[in-house]
């Protein structure tokens, strides 16, 4: 009888399961699909809980059943959005639709929370945004007292479908509690949600791959199981991206390149950053991981591309590589990273060829990437000794030896970035292994290492000098 544990990702379109043996081989995957969540121009984005109910089983189903009969399954990991919420009443029944990551409505509560806990936020490193999970809790209760009235439980999103797995509602990890103000230096929530009401409404708080306990009965049966199977805790979506891509030793960082640019590496150490642009979740293991996110990404790449094959655009990109072209590029107005600036514009040189231009973008994303890296050093990150590549941007061979170059730094694009198999690996880790690295070690696997080319690192430190000047006399920063 093989062995194997499940991972389940939760994300705003649907969700996605993995079954993976001890190996790390992928034995099955399956997703299901809902509707997007319902957005307008207020900055709501709203989604029903009973939604991620039914994906995360349909999910599981499809996963399953695409499994030959002696594969046994021990545990199963859930990770999903980090900062979406949703309100339960006494019976563990929602009360209203859950308030997704990106609803940005609650930017006052954010500053009023900002100002009410600033001790909380300096000795954790941490300042709220609008799409915090706390902010959105403390706009529900001014702005839908009623329905803030019938709320007996706060649920993180990966927190309801564990209670929808095993009964078990109460049960929350450092990684999806960050957000809602949980205080991960001392381990516990801040003894002024007395003050705002919250104490009796917050869950418990365990380490990332606490069992929550067996799989419903009922369920087990629905899924054909002949087996108990053991529920643990998970993390965020980026937490478990992270550990799928095998990122385990001190200094590594995964950068994940998608629409935007978000970082994520590990320290022994809590990064503390008074400007509030970076923050650390807590490693499986009890080390830290100091990320931060910037805006911009691959969307730039659209957006100039007119409609021309990016492929082909690479290819020859690369034949004109390195380019003095200097751009920042953002597409939308703001930045979070590794400047924060709403009113930040993106520049561009002009230039009356598509392909130089492709490859000032290119050049512009990792730029700024290496302008990210060089900020976690300044804030007592040790040196980088690789980045672990994922996102869409990975899959660009080009962009890929071109972030090498400019970072000047080992580029890994790991097999697998799925977040659903990050989750596995953290169920791994506690029935195969000894601890999160040996899972990481064990379990996943690099498919190309690209080299930073020496004879550019002159030109790439004069490049991002250049950029921070421009950035610096447009003043978008100080």
């Amino acid at each position: 009888m093989q062995e194997a544990v499940v991972g389940i990702d939760m994300g705003t379109g649907g969700a996605r399961a993995v079954a993976v043996a001890r190996d790390g081989t992928v034995l099955s995957s399956a997703s299901h699909i809902t509707a997007p969540p319902f957005m307008d121009d207020s900055g709501r984005s709203e989604q029903l809980a009973q939604a991620w109910e039914v994906c995360a089983f349909n999910a599981l189903e499809r996963c399953l059943s695409g499994l030959s009969n002696d594969v046994r399954i021990q545990t199963l990991c859930v990770d999903a959005t980090s900062g979406s919420v949703v309100f339960l009443d006494g019976d563990n029944r929602p009360v209203y639709p859950g308030l997704m990551h990106n609803d940005t409505r609650s930017g006052d509560e954010a500053t009023y929370l900002n100002d009410f806990l600033s001790a909380h936020c300096i000795e954790v490193g941490t300042k709220f945004g609008a799409t915090f999970s706390l902010p959105k809790i403390l706009w529900m209760k001014r702005h839908e007292p009623k329905t803030f009235e019938k709320t007996r439980r706060i649920c993180h999103q990966s927190d309801f479908i564990l209670g929808t797995l095993t009964g078990e509602y109460g049960l929350s990890d450092p990684s999806n509690s960050l957000k809602s103000g949980y205080n991960l230096v001392r381990q516990s929530w801040p003894g002024e949600f007395s003050d705002l009401g919250l104490s009796s409404l917050m869950p418990r708080v365990e380490p990332s791959g606490t069992s929550a306990g067996l799989l419903l009965p009922t369920l087990q049966k629905k899924l054909g199981l002949e087996n108990p199977v053991e529920v643990v805790s998970g993390v965020t979506d980026s937490t478990a991206a992270f550990l799928a891509s095998g990122a385990a030793k001190r200094g590594e960082f995964c950068n994940t390149i998608g629409t935007t640019l978000a970082f994520k590496g590990i320290s022994d150490h809590l990064v503390q950053d008074a400007g509030g642009v970076v923050y650390c979740h807590r490693h499986p293991d009890g080390n830290w991981l100091p990320g931060g996110a910037s805006n911009v990404g691959g969307a730039c790449l659209k957006v100039f591309s007119n409609g021309q094959d990016l492929s082909d655009l690479d290819r020859k990109a690369a034949a004109q590589f390195p380019s003095d072209l200097l751009c920042y590029p953002l597409v939308e107005v703001g930045e979070r990273f590794p400047f924060r600036n709403n009113r930040a514009e993106g520049f561009f040189t002009p230039s009356s060829s598509v392909e130089e231009t492709h490859l000032s973008l290119l050049q512009g994303v990792a730029l700024v990437e290496r302008w990210g890296l060089e900020t976690f050093r300044s804030l007592g990150m040790p040196p980088c000794p690789r980045v672990f590549a994922t996102g869409s941007g990975s899959k660009s061979d080009v962009w890929c030896q071109i972030r090498a170059d400019i970072l000047q730094t080992p580029l890994v694009r790991p097999r697998s970035t799925d977040s659903a198999f990050g989750a596995a690996v953290l169920a791994a880790s506690k029935v195969f292994y000894s601890s999160m690295g040996e899972a990481s070690r064990m379990m996943t696997r690099v498919e190309h290492e690209f080299e930073p080319r020496s004879e550019f690192g002159p030109w790439a430190g004069e490049m991002l000098a250049s950029l921070k000047d421009e950035c610096r006399d447009r003043g978008l920063f100080e």
